[in-house]
């Protein structure tokens, strides 16, 4: 059976749709929106409790899409909520699921007092866990042969950070993550050319297929969020900024037309992109669709 991994090799860039289950029960209102994407991207990658926001159990959303919408899924796994054991037993729901791939994430930080002060588990981080998937898939315990000898292998993914201001920090954790195991990376949201192309450059150099985070703005309110708020975009400040007094629909605008040229001047350079709701799916279905098109249309 074909790798998700045999979709980030072909002529054109591979695209993949990132959403967040939903908060609660109600699971059709998303799974039509997602049904959008039927033919359109090639997978959809769901979040594990995101900024430390309770979601509904990404393993359970993603069995659903796989048997709703027939969609690949690529299923992150963070490891500040459970415990190693936990992980092994959810790893192993993946597979049997067939779950196209895994992300190991280390996992946002949980403010004090959040969720009646839950407490961060982490017996592992990122690098830990992509160990143990490789030691599943590899046979490498008791353990493993007991319970993957009938399983497919999980094709195991990481996430990186070319906003990143010590990118050679960066570029150290790429390596180790590289050597942990991980075959593919999903980058924080690029927004300039060059920042692209030069993150790519060096992942590639590890052996790792680039999937690069794309993140469409729908407001200017949304913009400050990510300028103030999130840390790990501190490097797209000057980008964030230029959305200041705009309309939403100018922003919605103007980000979908700077977001499709990022992509066609880096989809030579890249696995693929991963395009991000940012809090809801409309924007990233409607530039999803658009990027589709485009990429077709070269492709006769």
């Amino acid at each position: 059976m074909p790798s998700i991994l045999d979709s980030l090799a072909g002529p054109h860039p591979a695209l993949w749709v990132e959403v967040s289950p939903p908060r609660g029960i109600n699971v059709e209102p998303l799974l039509k929106r997602l049904a959008e994407l039927r033919g359109v991207a090639d997978a959809i990658t769901l979040t594990d409790n995101a900024l430390a926001k309770v979601k509904l159990s990404g393993l359970v959303f993603a069995s659903m899409i796989k048997s709703r919408l027939g969609l690949p899924v690529v299923l992150n796994f963070s490891c500040r909520d459970r415990n190693l054991l936990a992980l092994k037993s959810d790893l192993l729901g993946a597979a049997v699921l067939g779950i196209d791939a895994v992300v190991a994430l280390t996992g946002d930080k949980i403010e004090p007092g959040a969720h009646g002060n839950a407490r961060t588990v982490r017996d592992v981080d990122a690098l830990g866990l992509l160990r143990v998937i490789g030691e599943l898939n590899r046979g490498d315990t008791g353990e493993a042969k007991r319970l993957l000898k009938t399983l497919p292998n999980l094709v195991a993914g990481a996430v990186a950070n070319p906003n990143r201001t010590d990118l050679e920090r960066e570029y150290e954790l790429l390596a180790r993550k590289a050597q942990a195991g991980a075959r593919f990376i999903i980058t924080q949201p690029v927004f300039a050319i060059e920042a692209g192309r030069r993150f790519a450059a060096r992942a590639r150099e590890y052996g790792l297929r680039v999937m690069l985070g794309i993140l469409p703005i729908k407001r200017e309110a949304m913009a400050d969020y990510l300028k103030d708020r999130v840390k790990d975009l501190s490097g797209a400040r000057a980008h964030l900024e230029r959305y200041a007094g705009m309309t939403e629909d100018e922003v919605r605008r103007r980000s979908i037309e700077e977001s499709l040229a990022l992509m066609s001047a880096l989809g030579p350079e890249v696995s693929g992109f991963v395009i991000m709701s940012g809090g809801g799916p409309s924007l990233a279905i409607e530039l999803a669709i658009e990027f589709n098109r485009r990429r077709r249309s070269v492709g006769r």
